[in-house]
């Protein structure tokens, strides 16, 4: 009877350990690359600007709008991924200080200025939430840091309008921004994903900061399979 159980005892852990052998094979062969690869973060932006084509220049015109950073205004893209790849035809590109914080400039001294289209990123390994920075009002009185780390929401950005001949019919100037961030993934887990977009249009005699709403989404990460 003892032999029996003895007998038994040992197929049962045989068979735990087969069990246990078979997992860590369907582990390698399946899980395994998936866990130790490593996918890193991206940053994007992509900047539309129309209703500029045909507006006169009064000897320069410039155009700021808002740069991704973070809730610390350290930029998620560097200034060189966002002025040093392709070039907005017939506009200058730099980042420039201004009274609320950097934001992206174009200046030209073209006789009429052209409507601008232009993508930009990088892959970095930072791994925080990014707004579209400058940030004017936040809604609730929170801090930016604080709103940051929220699911989403509708804060005030601005953008800037300088140097064009106001036309005798006046039209709208429309801004089209979309910054996202993050998606990295290391060790099966997925980090969150962050976009801002801001979609408004300003009247062409504008000139000057003008105040514009941005929407922020966040998409949480998790285990990615």
């Amino acid at each position: 009877m003892d032999e029996r159980r003895s007998n038994t005892k040992k197929t049962v852990l045989n068979l735990l350990i087969a069990v246990t052998l078979l997992a860590v094979v369907v582990f390698l062969l399946f899980l395994g690359p998936a866990f130790v690869s490593t996918t890193m973060p991206n940053n994007s932006y992509i900047i539309e600007i129309t209703g500029l084509s045909g507006l006169a220049v009064n000897g320069t015109a410039t155009v700021m709008v808002p740069i991704p950073a973070n809730a610390d205004g350290v930029l998620a893209i560097s200034g060189e991924a966002l002025t040093g790849g392709r070039q907005a035809f017939g506009w200058q590109m730099a980042v420039r200080e201004t009274q609320y914080g950097k934001m992206l400039a174009f200046t030209t001294t073209e006789d009429y200025a052209q409507d601008i289209s232009i993508p930009s990123g990088e892959f970095e390994t930072k791994e925080e939430p990014r707004l579209l920075l400058p940030v004017l009002a936040i809604p609730d009185n929170a801090s930016v840091a604080e709103f940051a780390r929220s699911s989403g929401g509708t804060y005030t950005t601005v953008v800037f309008l300088d140097g064009f001949v106001p036309p005798e019919n006046a039209t709208s100037i429309s801004f089209d921004l979309r910054y996202q961030g993050g998606g990295g993934v290391k060790y099966l887990i997925k980090e969150n994903i962050w976009t801002t977009t801001v979609n408004t249009a300003v009247p062409s005699t504008t000139s000057g900061f003008v105040p514009v709403p941005a929407g922020y989404h966040v998409i949480a990460g998790g285990i990615n399979l």
